[in-house]
């Protein structure tokens, strides 16, 4: 039997590097999977974020598209009804019909008011909220006065978005449109021509790391909200002797299609006569005619005005 020629095994030295040698692979494939376990849990927390705001605005949608026809049940007293109550760009407030109908309720159309607000105390990581507030009365109460995010007076208070950025930069989460093109949070009369609601949510659950800001964005057509007429008339004069002169509101509509209340005025005072076409006799100079018309809900339309010397 032969022997081996050299029977030795690895010097201390040898040992000590090969040991180094696995310990830097071992901590580099370490490091390397924590940084992917980290993330792959930030992935996580984005998804969820984008999830929870997902449903939000399809929850938000569905609230716009049901909206409360404006009537006398659903307006506070002596104001004109509107479906939005509030049209900011970080706080929006509308009426819609609840689902669920409390028994001996005496608020019939069952009508309650939405609110969605963004709390951008903490800019990068703002929260929504959604804000509920529900009556038995036939008249619908105001809206609650406290305008913080969340405020008092709402029968209920949910979180329904985290992780919000739109402050960040000072974006508006909620933008309006209608038919006069120019919609104002200052301006109530402006908020019957919202026809239709846009939001857009940014998202990033950590500024400092990837993955980047995210946005979602939804639009909305207000099928039900019930907006203002649209007041225009014709003068004719039918006889210069007498100064007779014709008006004819023909051309007024109502975006809705529903039956208009016509109101004429001369020189700023409301005449007697009513009616879509009317025939008024005016005294000798410049008098200045104007047409206001009103649906079933009390919404106003009101026509340029007309001068006409005679």
């Amino acid at each position: 039997m032969s022997r081996f020629k050299d029977e030795s095994g690895f010097t201390v030295v040898e040992l000590a590097v090969s040991a180094f040698i696995a310990l830097v692979v071992f901590g580099a494939t370490l490091t390397v999977l924590a940084a992917a376990n980290t993330q792959q849990r930030l992935n996580e927390r984005t998804n969820d974020a984008q999830q929870d705001v997902r449903v939000t605005l399809d929850r938000m949608a569905r609230q716009l598209r049901n909206l409360a026809s404006p009537n006398v049940l659903t307006s506070v007293g002596s104001t004109l009804p509107r479906s939005v109550d509030r049209d900011l760009p970080t706080d929006l407030v509308f009426q819609d019909v609840d689902q669920i109908r409390p028994a001996g309720t005496l608020n019939s159309a069952n009508v309650r008011r939405v609110r969605y607000c963004l709390n951008s105390d903490t800019p990068t990581n703002g929260r929504l909220y959604m804000q509920t507030q529900t009556w038995n009365t036939a008249v619908a109460p105001g809206v609650p006065a406290d305008a913080a995010c969340p405020g008092a007076g709402w029968n209920t208070t949910v979180i329904v978005g985290q992780h919000v950025t739109n402050k960040v930069g000072d974006r508006p989460v909620f933008r309006y449109s209608g038919d006069s093109g120019l919609i104002t949070g200052t301006d109530s009369n402006s908020r019957a021509d919202i026809s239709r609601v846009e939001a857009d949510v940014f998202l990033d659950v950590d500024t400092t790391k990837r993955p980047a800001e995210t946005s979602l964005t939804s639009s909305v057509f207000l099928r039900n909200q019930n907006r203002e007429p649209e007041s225009a008339f014709t003068l004719t004069v039918t006889n210069p002797t007498t100064r007779t002169v014709q008006l004819n509101g023909s051309a007024s509509q109502d975006p809705e299609g529903q039956p208009l209340s016509y109101y004429w005025f001369v020189d700023g005072v409301q005449q007697s006569t009513e009616g879509i076409v009317v025939q008024l006799s005016v005294t000798a100079g410049t008098h200045t005619f104007v047409l206001h018309v009103k649906d079933p809900a009390g919404l106003e339309g009101v026509s340029p005005t007309q001068t006409r010397a005679f």
